[in-house]
Order: C-alpha cells, then structure tokens, then sequence
C-alpha cells in the first residue's frame, strides 16, 4: 500500500529531527516534541509538501486530506532509483554524444575536477532531497530533453550540443547551495547571497570557454521560466524550452 510505505519513510526521512508519523482514522498524526513549531524551515517544507495543519483543541501537527491524497498517489523518494554509479555511466553517454569535443572535454574536466556534483542533493524541499539528488534530475533531464528532440526533430532545428551541456549544467549552481551534515540537508552562503542560478551563470562564464558559451548560459538563466520562480528571463530558444520542461517534468512527478 502505498500509503503505508510512505509513512514509514516520512519517519526515516524525519527521524533526525524526532518526527513520528503515524496513521489515524483519515488523517496522519505528527508526534513530536516542538521541532515543527520552533523550525520554521521545518514547518514550512512539511506545509508546503503535505499540507500540514495543527489542531489546536488536541494540541498536535497533522496530515490531512489534502496531503493524505497525495501520499496514496505519490511515492516519496529518499533516494535516487538507481545507484549512483549507474546514474555516471549515463551523464558520461550522454556526455560522449556531443559532436564539439571540446565542449564535451570541459565538461568531463569540470565534473572531474568538483565530484561534489555526484553527492549533493537538489534541494532542500519539493524535489530530489536526497544525496545525488542533482545527480539524478540532470539524468532525468538528459532523457527527457533527448525524448523532446527526437520527437518534434521535423518541426524544428535543435541543436544537439547545446541541448545536452544545457541539460547537464542548468543546474550546476547547486554544487555550491546545498550541503549535507549530519544527515540534515541544508542550504550554504552561497546559496543565500546568489541561488543557484546566477552561481550557474558565474560558474560557467569562469570554467568554460566553448562558443556556444552564450547560449548555454541564456539556458541556466531560463530554465524556470517565470520571475516568480527565480528566473530573470524566460526561454528564447528551442533548446532551452525544451530544457524548461524536461526539468520542470523531472521535478514536479520524478524527484
């Protein structure tokens, strides 16, 4: 039952901050001793995920029927799918399809020279939150991009190489906003005074020196489309709307 498996992970995923979560009835009951209430990163993220809500007469923090839904339609992930070695193996394929090999080269040197990309998570809510988590969205991008490509390949001229780096380095911000310790993932300076995005953008501009440097960049800068949801510009070219959905995709159902 899905639900059942679901519950039992929400309490290996928040044991570390004393969380149980257990079924009652039509709503899931929180046990804990003050950690949502004095964690506002905490609540929020357990908000915005689930739809918590405190019932004030019994004094406790719940799931209820908007977020019970969701964890008997949903499978929450403490972990990529496949192991991370496995997860290498097909970034370096689709590494290896780049036609400019120069391009391809700076990027196997870049990963070579920051092996942080494989271990950090993505975020610390909404999606892929655990260790390799950016390692298995830029997968999951690769593919889905790849998939898009192939399929709309008559209508319109998409150029591969850009497509497959913009899918690798959309989010290669993140190497230095999230941090792991102590089995708490949480977010670092840099995340808090650039985001990942304009850290993206700088880091690339500083590593890489391909022509197609420019496009690349518009593609990090693009790739949440909207203002609201951090980015400063939306997507111009075909590559890097098709990269917006392919991530938008992986985050939303696949993480």
């Amino acid at each position: 039952m899905a639900l059942q498996e679901n519950i039992e992970k929400l309490n290996k995923k928040y044991e570390i901050y004393g969380l149980q979560f257990r079924s009652h009835q039509d709503i899931i009951i929180i046990d804990d001793n003050y950690a949502i209430s004095s964690n506002k990163n905490l609540k929020q993220e357990l908000k915005d995920l689930y739809s918590i809500s405190f019932d004030w007469e019994n004094k406790y923090w719940y799931i209820g029927e908007t977020g019970v839904k969701y964890l008997k339609t949903n499978k929450i992930k403490v972990a990529p799918s496949e192991i991370s070695d496995d997860l290498k193996k097909q970034l370096l394929e689709f590494i290896e399809m780049i036609e400019d090999k120069n391009l391809g080269q700076e990027i196997i040197e870049f990963l070579k020279n920051n092996p942080d990309f494989y271990q950090v998570p993505c975020a610390t809510t909404h999606h892929h939150t655990y260790l390799a988590g950016l390692l298995e969205h830029t997968v999951q991008t690769c593919k889905i991009s790849i998939s898009i490509a192939k399929s709309i390949a008559n209508e319109l001229i998409i150029d591969k190489d850009i497509l497959i780096a913009g899918s690798i380095l959309h989010d290669i911000g993140k190497i230095n906003c999230y941090k792991c310790e102590d089995g708490k993932i949480d977010v670092t300076r840099i995340f808090k005074e650039q985001e990942h995005i304009i850290n993206g953008i700088k880091i690339v501009s500083q590593k890489f020196k391909t022509s197609k440097l420019d496009e690349i960049i518009h593609i990090i800068a693009s790739h949440h489309n909207l203002k609201d949801w951090g980015s400063p510009i939306q997507p111009s070219s075909n590559e890097a709307w098709i990269i917006h959905f392919a991530e938008n995709l992986s985050s939303k159902i696949l993480g």
